[in-house]
């Protein structure tokens, strides 16, 4: 293996991870400025949910689940395993009904 492959590799790598994450930049910057034009569409996405089992990804490739309880003030209350976690709906971007196998039972691994 001839020796600028081993530095450029590196290299590589770097770029990637700046690329990616520019990506991520670009999709918080698309949802807060639909916010501020008063976009309210996850809002009312949001509700419709309420009570059921949801998987959250949001901006920064975080992704949470548990059973919606309230959706109050542009945030999103989620329960799971007794512990509720609070998650911010301007930097949602995807939700969705945690997907059941055929017996009802929550898949245990998730493919997009």
């Amino acid at each position: 293996m001839p020796v600028w492959w081993i530095s450029f590799f590196p290299l590589l790598i770097v770029f990637l991870l700046l690329w990616t994450q520019r990506k991520q930049t670009g999709e918080f910057i698309t949802a807060r400025a639909r916010r501020l034009k008063g976009d309210e569409e996850m809002y009312k996405i949001a509700q419709r949910y309420i009570g059921k089992d949801v998987l959250l990804n949001t901006v920064a490739s975080g992704t949470y689940d548990g059973v919606i309880k309230e959706v109050v003030d542009n945030a999103v209350v989620l329960e799971k395993n007794g512990e509720q976690t609070v998650v911010n709906l301007d930097y949602v971007i995807r939700l969705r009904e945690y997907p059941r196998g055929k017996n009802g039972k929550r898949k245990s691994i998730v493919t997009d």
